[in-house]
């Protein structure tokens, strides 16, 4: 069973550590730890576009915090949250956050990280560019540029052929000479944007110009466009016929890695993005090709779902028609309470959960059947990617660690309702109490660490909300 679970976990792994709480100090005590105090820090690196975090050291278990942050001792105006991403504005300038931490029973106490060294000038991250059109004497090209973070103010076009640049040639497109015939064009890209180094972006493959196809249709996108589905891009009848294609897939813009085939099987980050293929050829004599197909609608989520039968029966594991194929869902129950349960042959439990907000679920093969109530709503394949990382929750949920919650310190204020105490779960799976790793029962203000190592990956929170701290 740990065997198993630990195959269908693919998140990175985590330990719990609880801040040994002090005892309850009166409201004119400082907020002081029962450990030497280790100021607050600034974390990653200093750069515009980059994100920071504000890591605050060692305090009393159970410690809030606010946050504002400086540039060069002026305060940010709107940066009073954990995270902060330098603009131009702070270009050149030693940053600094001040913390003031807070719990009730203790006086509040305010700390200011060490400056950070000047930020330094962003960076773009930018793929080189394609060159699409049929390189033949006549034919317009046109540059292809994938989607950069973040996006320039201005781009620059710079054509070359044999690698010596073109008088003038600073558009999008290029009308291609008879006289360049036999010859190698290719492109470049220089990005501008306040705050950023201006970066040349490595040259596009050269297109070598040749002989003009006679059909030389744009692929199509065929499959449906759901995160696990395969897509397959057809190229078309191309005349003559070439004697190679090479394919990039590209989702919102941006090459996927590694996608370099006709099919491509959709992943989470490729859920509510548009996908595109570009095809490219080579035929002896004839003028290197490239051809775009037409963007997909948005990528939906996963077609293998399901939900509680409409009569309360329990539905049945197995890849068969209507039955409930083993591997981990995901649900949005709302207010639940929403609860699933696990079963043998017989009808008797394996185990089961409960509960409201986001909820996981890992069906196993070993299972004979599954039950679930209408309030868990439909149950949809858990893949990861596709949500951004947060580093808070909600009062009630589930959530898988380094997907859905980021790795690090979190502090609670206590249960969200007076006299009801909340509860968490680490766990290496969500399969009911087997793949349960730790536990606790918070009844007051409470810090915790999540790490990256151990075997749990999955964080339930049942009354508390979750915010990071460090």
């Amino acid at each position: 069973m740990r065997r198993l679970s630990r195959a269908l976990a693919s998140a990175a792994a985590l330990t719990l550590l609880v801040t040994p709480v002090v005892a309850v100090a009166a409201t004119d005590d400082p907020l002081e730890s029962s450990t030497p105090t280790i100021d607050p820090n600034i974390s990653e690196l200093v750069r515009v576009g980059e994100t920071l975090r504000a890591r605050a050291g060692t305090w009393t278990s159970g410690t809030t915090f606010t946050y504002q942050w400086f540039a060069d001792g002026e305060p940010i105006s709107g940066a009073t949250e954990f995270d902060f991403r330098p603009t131009a504005a702070e270009r050149a300038k030693r940053l600094t956050v001040r913390l003031e931490g807070s719990r009730e029973g203790y006086t509040s106490v305010s700390r200011t990280s060490g400056a950070t060294d000047a930020v330094e000038w962003g960076r773009f991250a930018q793929a080189p560019p394609r060159i699409l059109g049929v390189a033949t004497p006549g034919a317009t090209l046109t540059v292809f540029r994938p989607s950069a973070v973040p996006a320039p103010d201005s781009v620059e076009y710079r054509w070359w052929l044999d690698g010596e640049r073109i008088r003038g040639a600073t558009r999008t497109t290029l009308t291609v000479r008879p006289e360049w015939r036999g010859h190698l064009i290719s492109v470049r890209m220089y990005l501008t944007k306040p705050g950023y180094l201006g970066r040349l972006v490595p040259p596009s493959a050269g297109v070598r110009v040749g002989g003009a196809y006679s059909m030389s249709p744009n692929p199509v996108i065929f499959g449906t466009k759901r995160v696990g589905s395969t897509l397959t891009a057809t190229r078309g009848t191309w005349s003559p016929t070439p004697s190679s294609f090479s394919f990039q897939w590209y989702s919102d813009g941006r090459p996927i890695s590694g996608a370099t085939t006709s099919k491509y099987t959709l992943t989470g980050s490729d859920y509510q993005k548009k996908i595109t293929v570009i095809v490219r050829t080579y035929r002896a004599g004839w003028g290197t090709a490239a051809r775009r197909s037409a963007a997909t609608v948005e990528v939906l989520a996963s077609a293998v779902r399901w939900q509680a039968d409409d009569l309360g029966r329990p539905l049945s594991v197995g890849e068969e028609p209507n039955g409930v194929v083993p591997t981990t869902y995901i649900a949005q129950a709302g207010s639940g309470p929403c609860v699933w349960v696990r079963q043998r042959s017989d009808g008797t439990e394996l185990a089961r959960d409960e509960g409201s907000g986001q909820r996981l679920f890992t069906v196993l093969p070993i299972d004979h059947s599954v039950w679930t109530n209408h309030l868990c709503g439909v149950w949809v394949k858990y893949y990861p990617g596709m949500v951004r990382t947060s580093y808070s929750t909600a009062a009630h949920g589930v959530y898988v660690l380094g997907d859905h919650l980021e790795y690090g310190t979190y502090s609670t204020t206590g249960p969200v309702v007076a006299g009801e105490p909340c509860t968490y779960t680490l766990s290496e799976g969500f399969y009911g109490e087997p793949s349960v790793v730790s536990s606790g029962v918070v009844t007051e203000p409470t810090t915790i660490r999540l790490d990256g190592s151990g075997h749990a990956y999955g964080f339930a929170t049942a009354g508390c909300a979750w915010q990071r701290i460090d």
